[in-house]
This record gives structure tokens, sequence and C-alpha cells, in this order.
């Protein structure tokens, strides 16, 4: 069936068209409730240029992937997953430091390791004292579909210079 060429300014003849596609549509009764997702459960980001990707030295990390439960993040927080393996960033440009964390992600996965950690250092050593890896590794980790969560090591692991990772299983 072929569609008659439609005058795309003109927004009644679609509402109409919709209209006449769905008719009656009626509520269906549920006994479900609905649960608001909390903050730490969005991880849409803006799209971001190299200024707006900026990260302090001192600053957290935390990342939830949608769908999962925000106890999770808690969980790997505390500690509560171990860490089965553990790759040290320190030193490497960009370059290499994103190759490296490629294979270990997925070498990682492909063993059935469920939580690593990624030392990447507070940027004490880089020119300007600032993080360079650090917020590199904030935008690598969230692109990677096996990382559900990651957060900043805790004081005695690196604190905000390591984030501790949650992969799928």
């Amino acid at each position: 069936m072929t569609n008659p060429p439609r005058d795309p300014d003109n927004l009644s003849d679609d509402q109409d068209l919709f209209q006449q596609e769905v008719g009656d549509v009626k509520r269906i009764s549920h006994n479900q409730a609905f649960v608001k997702q909390s903050r730490t459960a969005q991880t849409k980001l803006p799209a971001q240029d190299e200024n707006d990707s900026k990260v302090e030295s001192g600053e957290v990390l935390r990342f939830l992937r949608s769908g999962i439960q925000a106890t999770v993040l808690q969980k790997l927080r505390r500690g509560q997953f171990p860490v089965e393996a553990t790759l040290d960033l320190h030193g490497l440009t960009i370059a290499e430091a994103n190759d490296e964390l490629y294979r270990f992600v997925q070498h990682s996965q492909n063993l059935g390791r469920q939580a690593v950690r990624v030392v990447h250092g507070k940027g004490h050593g880089s020119k300007g004292q600032e993080p360079v890896l650090k917020a590199k590794i904030n935008q690598w980790l969230r692109e990677f579909p096996v990382v559900l969560a990651f957060c900043s090591s805790g004081p005695r692991d690196g604190g905000t210079g390591a984030v501790d990772v949650l992969l799928r299983k």
C-alpha cells in the first residue's frame, strides 16, 4: 500500500492519521507499582567534547548502567565484590592506556571475572597536575557494554586514583 504524499508542515494531517491508526485505546489496569528510577541509575550523558569531560583529581567517579539496581553500585562501593585482577595504567600515554584497558576488560570478561580494578592515578605526575587518564577512563568504561558499574576505589585501594569495575558475567 502506497501512502499519499503529505505536506510536512501540516501537523494536523499527521495527528488525524495517528488517531485513525490507533483508534479507541483504553488503559489496561494492572497491579504493578511504578518505580521511580534513582538519579544514580541514570546513565545517559550529554554529548561531550574535550572541555566537558574534565575530571578533578579528588573527584569520586560513579557509573551505573541503565537497568541495573542501585544496590549493585552500593555493594561495589563497599567492596562486596572481590577484585579479581588489577590493571595499573601509571605512566602510559592516552593511546597506550586505551589499548591496555580494552585488552584488560576483554580478557577479564573472557575469564569470567566479575570485579576488576583499574588504577589510573590522580594526575600528580601529569603536566598541569591534572588527571588526564582519570577523565579518559571515566569516558571509556562507559562505552563498554560489558561494564555494568564502576566507582572510585576505597581509600586503602587507591581512592580517587583507581576505579573498581563490575563486569557482566
